[in-house]
This record gives structure tokens, sequence and C-alpha cells, in this order.
């Protein structure tokens, strides 16, 4: 044997040694290659109906936290991850799962503990096809002028020489955009005027500039505002700055704890909730645990009753006792205001009365179900103040409330002590608060002419009789000590001395119904300090329809009798005709008779009167309305509080609908405004479509829109003429076109079906128009044809002749 084969034997299962190491090597490596499987989950034995994604990896299954969840596990935090976040799933406690991979199903097993509750919800969404930017807060570019104006005289006519007339005029103008509303109040009298009859006077109220954010739910002013406060706490007036959470802006956040019901079935079973006797909640659960996070409940005292019933009937009934406040937030939700600037002083008599600087800050949050924290500080030239509070769901039973404050400054220190407590419920709800503050303590209302009193009580009980009516009870009294009162405005600085007060007032009325909605009530009083006296008051109220209602009353104290008729009538919508009468008589002051008369028009409530007291008479009108301009146009309408909207057709006598409710019709130039539109909600604005024109097409006929709080937004209906005709194809022999054909308008390339009787109609015609008609066979023709415009009307053009094409 030569070398070369020597060689050759050596090297033979060398080779075959190297193939064999190779695939030791390579077959491990494919072996423990992810793989990516969506597998159907099975729990208990019962479908879920979800896909999860998983990853197999060295013959064991993984999954992400998020995924878990989202199928439905519960996954300790202490749960180890790999690298790349993924859970194994065999490390998982109480929990077991097997793969069957022909069917791509993965069989669970795991304790009730390791998952999570299916939550059921007791309001379904509500859900549509209507067009437009319901889900966006949104405001137009234009401007709101609310007045309330009012003219009287005792001599309308001019016959008496000397006798002027009064007016006054309560405005609200406002300029709103995309980027805050801007609004300005001004009280302005003719006649009045102190230095003689036929003068002029104007108050400024407040100029405010606010800017809302819907999204982080805060809001931003500057110029006039009232400061934050809480319940033992008191606001007052700045001209400054402010930056303040405000939950308003998500009318359907519930910021309160709200009670939550739960179980574990081990059957698919048929869930039944009932609040207050109320069915709210009537669903099918699969085996597990489940959860209604959020109950619709009203504050005050309830009951919940839940029953669970499974498929043999058998049920379980579970009755849950509950108490919901809103002064209390939910855990983890807070509040806040910061502000600061100069002290407003004597609003609503002097134009620009500033004071001192001062700013103060608010603040709560909801610490749990059952305790909410709250602090608030304030400090202005010499004088500090701050503390803090608790807000307690004492057992499900009532609400208490305990805070506590300190003041300090150039006057002395001082402290106050608030505590409260109150229970909404039925048949029985009490209430009760007691502040007591020490002869020193002060803040930035009594550092600007509002003294503190010493000690304030409030008490009240009332009690549901059914049948019979209901009783209330309630206590009022405060104390304040003699104070030398410094108040400074433009006209100078002034000293006075603010007398003690001593108020204890004891009150009780009874209510109750009789002969059929007649309303039956009576009050009697007592000032316990002997300075209010005491007195009884028994009247009756009787409804004289929907709108309309009649009544009378009679009073008698320790220093006068009297007795009172009156009846009136609401205009509640446009044409609404309106009135009231009210008359009175007292032995000790002089007869009182009054008239009036209302309409309720488009453009603003007229009321038009006559008042006779002490002999005289007086005659007295009065307008009240708005004007607003938006899209382009001026519109007058009934006060505006809050946001409208301008609906653009471009087409008159369209009728339009809100929340199904007639609120208008289109003028000449296709708008009309809709007022009273509920801000940063939902609101549902729609078109009848029957008063479109038949020649022109609309896309939509409903709109949502969410518009921002005393705003107005434009919403358009794109009513577009059609332009359309109805064309009736024909060959050349006469015969009509085949159904089936399809049409195509060359200048539009628009396509359309041809018909019975070779009829099609076309849209956006133009004055000289080309059809090209293709027949199922492949055969083509052309037919031409004029078209004029008639507006409200849809012509039948034809037959024309379709002309054979090439192909």
């Amino acid at each position: 044997m030569t070398a070369d084969g020597v060689h050759g034997l050596l090297r033979a299962p060398l080779v075959v040694a190297i193939v064999l190491l190779s695939i030791l090597v390579v077959r491990p490596r494919v072996a423990l290659a992810d793989e990516t499987l969506l597998l159907e989950v099975v729990v208990n034995g019962y479908p879920t109906g979800k896909i999860g994604e998983f990853v197999q990896r060295g013959g064991m299954l993984y999954a992400t936290r998020a995924n878990l969840r989202e199928l439905g596990f519960r996954v300790p935090e202490a749960t180890a991850e790999t690298q790349d976040k993924l859970v194994k799933l065999g490390d998982l406690p109480d929990f077991s799962a097997r793969l069957d991979a022909p069917t791509q199903t993965l069989h669970v097993t795991a304790a009730a503990k390791r998952l999570l509750p299916e939550l059921l919800e007791a309001a379904g969404s509500t859900g549509g096809t209507t067009a437009g930017n319901g889900g966006t807060v949104e405001s137009g570019l234009g401007a709101t002028l609310n007045y309330d104006v009012t003219a009287s005289s005792t001599d309308p006519l001019g016959l008496t020489a000397g006798t002027p007339g009064v007016g006054s005029g309560l405005f609200d103008f406002r300029a709103f955009s995309p980027w805050g509303v801007l609004s300005n109040g001004l009280l302005a009298y003719v006649g009045t005027n102190p230095t003689g009859p036929g003068g002029y006077s104007a108050i400024r109220l407040d100029s405010t500039y606010v800017y809302s954010d819907p999204d982080d739910l805060m809001r931003y002013r500057a110029g006039d505002f009232i400061t934050g406060g809480l319940s033992w706490s008191r606001p007052v007036r700045l001209g400054g700055g402010q930056v303040a959470s405000d939950f308003a802006m998500r009318p359907d956040l519930v910021t309160f704890p709200l009670p939550v019901v739960g179980g574990t079935v081990a059957v698919p079973s048929t869930v039944d909730v009932l609040v207050n006797g109320n069915r709210v909640l009537s669903r099918e659960v699969q085996p597990g645990p489940f959860q209604v996070p959020q109950l619709p409940v009203v504050t005050g005292a309830g009951t919940v009753v839940m029953t669970v019933t499974n498929a043999l009937g058998r049920q379980v009934t579970t009755e849950l006792p509950f108490y919901a406040s809103a002064s209390l937030l939910a855990p983890g939700l807070q509040t806040f205001s910061v502000e600061g600037g100069l002290v407003r002083r004597n609003w609503g008599l002097i134009s620009n009365d500033y004071g001192a600087p001062a700013g103060s800050a608010t603040w709560r949050r909801g610490l749990s179900d059952t305790f909410t924290v709250e602090a608030h500080a304030e400090g202005s030239d010499g004088v500090f103040m701050g503390g803090a509070g608790l807000v307690w769901n004492a057992f499900g039973l009532a609400v208490v409330n305990v805070a506590a404050a300190a003041s300090g400054g150039s006057a002395g220190s001082g402290t106050q002590v608030t505590v409260g407590l109150q229970r909404i419920g039925q048949p029985l709800s009490l209430a009760a608060s007691a502040t007591f503050a020490s002869l020193d303590f002060a803040d930035i209302a009594a550092a600007n002419g509002q003294p503190t009193a010493q000690l304030q009580i409030n008490a009240s009980a009332g009690l549901a009789l059914g049948q019979y009516g209901s009783v209330s009870v309630a206590y009022n009294g405060i104390e304040r000590a003699a104070a030398l009162v410094q108040t400074v405005s433009a006209y100078g600085q002034f000293f006075y001395l603010q007398p003690a007060q001593t108020t204890h007032l004891v009150s009780a009325t009874y209510t109750t119904q009789v002969l059929d909605n007649v309303s039956l009530y009576a009050t009697a009083y007592d000032d316990l300090a002997g300075y209010g006296g005491r007195g009884v008051m028994v009247g009756l109220t009787v409804p004289l329809g929907r709108r309309s209602s009649a009544g009378a009353s009679a009073s008698a104290t320790n220093q006068e009798r009297s007795a009172q008729l009156q009846a009136s009538q609401t205009p509640d919508v446009i044409g609404d005709w309106g009135w009231r009468l009210f008359g009175s008589g007292s032995d000790v002051n002089a007869d009182h008779e009054f008239a009036e008369l209302q309409y309720k028009s488009p453009w603003g409530l007229v009321l038009g009167g006559v008042d006779r007291q002490a002999g005289q008479t007086t005659f007295q009108a009065e307008a009240r309305g708005a004007l607003s301009y938006a899209g382009g146009g001026l519109f007058a309408s009934n006060r505006i509080d809050d946001s409208f909207a301008v609906v653009d057709t471009g087409v008159k006598g369209v009728h339009v609908q809100q929340e199904n409710r007639d609120a208008g019709v289109t003028d000449a130039s296709g708008q009309v405004l809709v007022p009273d539109l509920r801000a940063f909600e939902i609101n549902h604005l729609s078109i009848d479509p029957t008063d479109v024109p038949v020649d022109a097409a609309v896309p939509y006929t409903t709109r949502e829109v969410r518009p921002q709080d005393r705003s107005g937004v434009v919403v358009r209906f794109p009513i577009k003429t059609s332009h359309g005709a109805l064309l009736r194809l024909a060959d050349e022999a006469g015969r009509a076109i085949p159904v089936g054909s399809i049409a195509t308008l060359q200048s539009s390339h628009a396509t359309a079906p041809v018909g019975y009787d070779g009829e099609v109609y076309l849209v956006d015609l133009q004055a000289h128009n080309e059809v090209v008609v293709e027949r199922r066979t492949g055969q083509r023709c052309r037919a031409r044809f004029d078209f004029i415009a008639k507006p409200g009307d849809i012509p039948t053009i034809g037959p024309l002749v379709c002309r054979e094409a090439a192909p």
C-alpha cells in the first residue's frame, strides 16, 4: 500500500467524525431557535375567544406581561423575566399550561386568584354613523353679547313734567376662539345718577381671559376671578392670574369613589345588579372572577343588590350598602388652584378698586375610597393663614370632615377648627357643621372689611314620611364680636365700628301633597337670641298645567301679618306667551299689586308689566337676549349662558334638530343659530333630509360636536347641487340599452349602472356632455347631449341614441 493510500484511509474516519460532530452541534442550535405561536386560549376548560402571542423556546412557552394581562391573567410583580422581557409560563404560581399543537390551542388551568376579573360595564356605550368631530373640543371665532335691559317710569306718556324714566342694563360680552375666551361684564344705569335726573353711570364687573386645556383638565385665567377655596375657607375676588384644575371639562369623569361589586363563578352564569331597586346591569359571564367597576349611583346612602344565577337556576344574592359623596375624591385624583394678584374691593359698586397684593393655594387629593386630604394657604399685606383638613367616609354611613387652620400677622395670631357631618338617605337625612375661631384669627377677607365669626353652627335634619309628606328642622347660629373695620376704596380710607352679631335661628318646615298634586307647606322660625323675632308661614301651590301654577300664602310675625296671591305661566319654547300676577296685603305695609306679560321670540324674551304700591303705579319694560357673531353672520337669540352652534347648510328653509328636538330653520343665508349646547359634552345636531332640494346631495345628515364652554362653533352640512338628470338610452335601432350596462360620464369619469328601459341617473353634468356605455358583451357606444340646470328639478333627457363605437 502506498503512502497516499495510507493517508486516504486515515483521512476517511476523520471526515466522518467531523460530519457527525457538526450534526450534533448544529441540531441543538436548531432546537433552541425561538418560534412565535399564535394560540387560542382555553381557561379551565372554557374557551375565552381570545388569541394570544407566545414564544416557544427550548420546549417551553413564554409571553410578555402585557400579553398575559390582556388574556386575563394576573402576573405577580416578583415573577422573573428574561433579557427580552418575557415571562416563563412554568414560573407562574397556581398556573399550568398545555399546548395542543394540531389545533394551535393553549389549555390553561389556573386558580381564581391568578385570573383578572372580567369587567362588566353597567352602562353601554352609544355608537352611530354620524359625521363630525364629536371627540375633540372645538371652538370657532366670534363674539357674543348677552343683555338684560330694563326701563321703568311712573309717567310713560310724558304727561307730567319733571318725571324722568329710569333704565338699567346688565351686559356680558365675550369674544371666543380656539385659543381662549375673553369676557367683560358691565352694569349700567340711566336716570339714577345722584347728581341729578337723567344722569348715566356704568360699572365694570369682571374682565377675564380664560384658556381651557381639556386634555390636561386645566384652566388658566388672567384678569378678575374668585380664588379657590374649601368648605372651611373664604374665597375672595382678585385681579391677577390663576392656574387651576377643573374636572368640569370631563363630564363623563366620575370624581368621587363608587361602590364596586364582583365575585367568582365556576360555570357560565348571569349577573344581575340593582341599585336602589333599579336594574342597571344584566350580563352573562364566563367562569372566573368578574367585577362591576363603576355603578351609576347618586350621592347619598343606597344599596346595591347583586344576583348570580347559574345554568341550573341556582341563585346567590349579595346585598351591599354604600354611601357616595361628591365631597370625596376617587383614589389618585387630585385638584388644585394657585392664584395671585390684587384684592378686588367694592365689586359691583366701583369699577377699578384694587387693594393690597394677595395670593392663595388650594389642594385636594383622594388617598383611598374613604379618605380625602385637603390643604389651603393664603396671604396678603399683614396676614397669613394656612390649614389642612380630612374628609372621611365613616363606615359607609356618613361623611365626616375635620380641618384646622392658623393665622398670623400684624394683628396677632389665631386658630380656627371646623368639624362637620353629613348623611343623605331615606328616610332620614342629617347635616351639621361647626366652626370655632379665636378672636385674632384672620384671613384675606378679614383684612379687607369682612371680620371672622368666632362661632358658626349649621345643623339640619329631614325626615321623609312617605304619603304624608316630609318634615325638616334646621338651626343656624353665628356669633361675631364687634370690630373696627377699615375700608379702603377709590373714594378714600374709612373706619367704622361693625357691631357684634349674635343669631341663633331655629326653623321647621312641613310639606305634603293633597288633592292630587296640590302642595301644602308650613314654616315656623324663632331667633333664640331675641334679635330676629319669630314667625310662621303657611301656603299652597296648585299646578294649572304643564307651564302654569297658582299659589297662596299667609304669614304672621311679631311685627306684621300679611297674605299673598300669585299665579304664573312660563314661556318655555320659541313662540310661547307667559304671564305673572301678584298681589299682597299687610296690616303694616301698603298693598302691592303686580302684573306682567312675557313673550319668548326667536330673538329674545320681551316682558312688560305694571307695578302698583303705596298708591304709585310704575310701568316696566324689559328685554333679555343675545347678539352673536359667528360663521360670518350676525344672529339675535335668547340669552346664551353656555355654548352655541351656527348650523350652515347653504340652503334656505332646512329644519335643524338638536337631540331630535326642533331647533330652528335656516335663513336666507342657509344658517341658523342653535343655542344651549352643553359645553365639553357631545351634542347631536341633524338636518331634515326632506328639506334638501331634490337636485341636491348631502353627504351626511347628522353631526356630533363637542364645544368649548362659552363659545360658538360652526357646524357645516355641505349641501351641494347635484346637476343630475335621468337619461334614457337606446341603440341605433331604437331598442333600450340592456340592463346591467355601465355608463361612464367622460367629464368626471363617474360610472353608473343602466336600469330598466335604458334609464341611468348621472350627476355633475355640464352644458355639453358625452357618455360612453359598455354592455356586458363588451360592446361600446357613445351618446352626446346638452344639459340646462333648473333649481329644484331633475330633468329626464332622451331617448338618446347611443351610437356604436370602437372598443
